[in-house]
């Protein structure tokens, strides 16, 4: 009978030891950094509060106007043709990306990256700088429903 309690005793250390195991390595897997989707944030709240989002990945939207010495993407066309450099975020590209994007410079994209900002009543002209862009995509805005003329 001493044996038979000995094997019972075995087993509930060996069942609370797996189960142990199983509760730590559940609890790590869950803890560790998962690629998260970038948030998707329009130009007007990134503007508003950029600080809010500062170190984090967005997706946002507006008018790219790519210049080797001013890449940026500005809420809207108006905004860069009248200089309202608080309606922009400064773009850190490579030369490769600036190849790579030209054909959509002076069109609205989507665009993906790394936003930085010291606020939008810091010193810099623009909002803050948007890095580590992984996607610039071409993005036809609303054109509204024109009727047909009569003739």
């Amino acid at each position: 009978m001493n044996i038979r309690n000995h094997s019972v005793t075995k087993w509930k250390a060996l069942i609370l030891c797996f189960g142990s195991f199983l509760v730590a390595a559940i609890s790590i897997s869950m803890a560790a950094p998962k690629p998260s989707e970038p948030a998707s944030v329009g130009m007007v709240a990134l503007l508003a509060a950029p600080q809010k989002y500062d170190g984090k990945v967005i997706r946002t939207w507006g008018f790219l106007n790519l210049r080797s010495d001013n890449d940026g993407i500005w809420l809207h066309k108006e905004d860069l043709q009248a200089a309202l450099w608080k309606n922009s975020f400064a773009l850190e590209l490579t030369a490769e990306q600036e190849k790579q994007f030209k054909d959509l410079n002076h069109t609205y994209v989507m665009l993906e990256g790394s936003l930085h900002s010291k606020g939008s009543e810091g010193p810099a002209l623009n909002s803050g700088t948007i890095s580590h862009i992984t996607l610039v995509h071409g993005w036809s805005p609303y054109v509204p429903f024109e009727p047909k003329k009569s003739k």
